[in-house]
């Protein structure tokens, strides 16, 4: 019964996100970065995890990445076997590469209701956030490749 709990948790968590990233879409244009946007708008007041996010970044970069990391929970939550380390594993990949402080603040919270939130999982190095290989033109030959 407590995996149904914890599954109830994160989907609230969702959509806490999805309603966190409508108020921040209908101010983007308003604001250069996330920390502007949470500085002036009332309606971002209430989630804390946009905090733990780089206050630098746009919010299109935030509703950008966002969407990357969320988009899976809703299957992954409905799969009969829980894929634990896939739920956290896209979210600081996709929001938090490079900002180790924020994903600690953000699995602590997140730990209150899912105790094994992120478990396993290294912290995130502090380096910006990795070029995926599909973002460059050329391609880069494939090392080892014969």
């Amino acid at each position: 019964m407590k995996d149904a709990y914890e599954r109830r948790a994160l989907l609230l968590h969702l959509g806490d996100v999805l309603e966190a990233l409508s108020c921040l879409s209908r101010s983007d244009r308003r604001h250069a970065t996330l920390g502007d946007a949470i500085a002036r708008e009332d309606s971002l007041a209430s989630f804390t995890w946009l905090g733990y996010l780089d206050a630098a970044m746009t919010p299109q970069q935030v509703n950008e990445r966002a969407t990357a990391a969320f988009f899976l929970w809703p299957k992954t939550l409905l799969d009969e076997d829980l894929n634990r380390s896939l739920l956290a594993s896209t979210v600081q990949h996709d929001l938090f590469a490079g900002n180790t402080r924020g994903w600690e603040r953000y699995v602590k919270e997140r730990r209150t209701d899912v105790a094994w939130f992120a478990e396993g999982l290294q912290a995130p190095s502090d380096e910006a956030r990795p070029e995926s290989r599909f973002s460059r033109w050329p391609w880069p030959a494939e090392t080892g490749a014969s």
